[in-house]
């Protein structure tokens, strides 16, 4: 009997032992998923409050040249709609629309514009 209680105090630390080594993983899971997933998702939306019929263009990115950046939407918006899409905040947006909106040609453009979003969550371009 004596033996079995020298091994209480080593059997008692290693339940401390386990159950802190099991809360620090779950913090660290929960810190990672964190920073992966939830802090760098921003919302992006582009409304048309001004024309008919728009088209406008975004891309991710803001290279020299926007035409090689990943193609994020390409539509048509009639007046009074949005699109919505979500990025992460570290990627830039360029948009631009057609140079005459009520004559859509999908050939001439405006120039490509930055989408300011400051970092913010959340991110609206009025009428482009």
């Amino acid at each position: 009997m004596v033996e079995s209680y020298q091994h209480i105090l080593t059997v008692i630390m290693k339940r401390y032992l386990t159950t802190l080594l099991a809360i620090a993983i779950i913090i660290t899971l929960i810190l990672i998923i964190r920073r992966s997933y939830i802090q760098y998702n921003s919302i992006v939306s582009i409304r048309n409050s001004r024309w008919e019929r728009v088209r406008i263009q975004v891309r991710k990115g803001f290279a020299p040249d926007p035409a090689n950046d990943k193609l994020i939407f390409d539509q048509f918006l009639t007046k009074g709609q949005a699109r919505a899409f979500t990025i992460d905040n570290g990627d830039d947006i360029v948009y631009r629309r057609d140079l005459d909106p009520n004559h859509a040609d999908g050939i001439h453009f405006t120039p490509w514009t930055y989408a300011n979003c400051d970092g913010s969550s959340t991110c609206t371009v009025y009428d482009p």
